[in-house]
């Protein structure tokens, strides 16, 4: 039997010892002494990469109710220069007076520029620990430090932007589809996938603070890869058509005019499906899109038939014009090679697995169903 003193004095010696081998918060970092990276910009110039950096303030972030926003600035914005995506990042962050972090990295943007060094760029973003497959990937023409000087509405954070919430915009306007890096490198793994990555501009003077014009990211047009090899630019007028066939689309508006008279409506369900029937050396597509639209507005007498008529001629137009200038500048928009390749194997084998395969302008049909569910508070004419 163990005396009730030494029995005691086990007792202490256990947690003591215990607490002895434990390592502690050695490692703790204050969140004020960590710069976190909420974009990345990729540039490529003279043989060096370009790598701008923007961070947000946390006080911008945290934004409590019954609290207004900071007075001063409430973004950073850096550059570093080098021969390699990291060592330009490296050198972002030798000027940055802060331990730089990319762990809350939410968009990459990548010039045009930098393009064709796509594979070295998607190697170093995504080889890093800390790299989120989450992050919204776009494209730009524009200057990288202007793109991020731009100013939020409502004094909201800058985190409540285009640049950081695209989907918040497809939601109302289902034209520029949102792309993560999951779904961008999805895409660009599949050599019979076109992909449409929006290109982020700037807006200036569409909104105003008062008096003072404010400077807005906003999309317009896309830059077409296949494969990651860039394939052309296509201006949002040329990509009208391919919003009605997007696989996840939510709502747009639609104006038109028929035998003179004017009407809008709402489309608030596009279903498209593309099938192929290769025959000998050719292949013959047939897209069919089903419209589900209530009225908005209507100039004029307009029964329900012409508007469902409507509704689909200029569907069924903006979708051929859109086929027809992606073939002009040699992009397969509306997949029509995939579908070879998932459902014709053996055509697309010995033809369209071909880089420089393309469908020809009468090898696509297109028919269009329009289905009108509501004429909103009034009754059509």
């Amino acid at each position: 039997m163990i005396a009730k003193p030494l029995r005691q004095l086990l007792k202490l010696l256990v947690p003591l010892s215990i607490a002895a081998v434990l390592t502690g918060c050695w490692d703790k970092v204050d969140l004020q002494d960590i710069g976190y990276v909420t974009a990345i910009g990729a540039d490529y110039e003279d043989g060096k990469f370009k790598m701008y950096g923007e961070m947000v303030e946390f006080s911008a972030v945290a934004k409590s109710e019954g609290t207004s926003m900071p007075t001063g600035p409430q973004k950073w914005i850096g550059h570093g220069e080098g021969p390699t995506v990291l060592v330009a990042l490296t050198n972002l962050i030798k000027s940055s007076q802060y331990q730089l972090s990319i762990e809350n990295l939410k968009t990459l943007i990548i010039h045009e520029r930098a393009m064709p060094m796509l594979d070295e760029l998607l190697d170093a973003m995504n080889r890093q620990r800390a790299a989120r497959y989450t992050v919204w990937l776009f494209g730009t023409r524009t200057p990288l430090d202007r793109l991020f000087a731009t100013n939020s509405i409502f004094n909201q954070s800058p985190l409540v932007s285009f640049l950081y919430k695209p989907d918040l915009m497809y939601k109302q306007a289902s034209v520029y589809r949102p792309l993560n890096m999951q779904l961008f490198i999805q895409q660009q793994n599949e050599r019979s996938y076109t992909t449409a990555l929006a290109n982020i501009t700037l807006a200036k003077g569409v909104w105003k603070a008062g008096q003072r014009p404010l400077s807005l990211n906003v999309p317009q047009g896309s830059f077409i890869l296949n494969y990651r090899r860039l394939v052309g630019y296509m201006t949002e007028e040329e990509l009208t058509g391919l919003r009605w066939v997007l696989p996840d689309f939510k709502r747009e508006m639609l104006s038109f005019q028929s035998e003179g008279d004017r009407a809008t409506v709402s489309v608030d369900q596009s279903i498209s499906r593309l099938s192929g029937k290769p025959t000998g050396d050719s292949a013959h597509f047939k897209l069919r899109v089903r419209l589900r639209v209530h009225v908005v507005e209507v100039e004029g007498q307009m029964n329900r038939r012409q508007i469902e008529t409507a509704v689909s001629e200029k569907v069924g137009q903006e979708i051929k014009y859109t086929y027809e200038r992606a073939l002009e500048k040699r992009a397969d928009i509306l997949q029509t090679r995939l579908n070879l390749y998932r459902y014709h194997m053996a055509y697309w084998k010995k033809h369209a697995s071909k880089d420089e395969w393309l469908p020809g302008k009468d090898d696509l049909t297109i028919e269009v169903t329009t289905k009108m569910t509501d004429t909103g508070k009034y009754d059509l004419h």
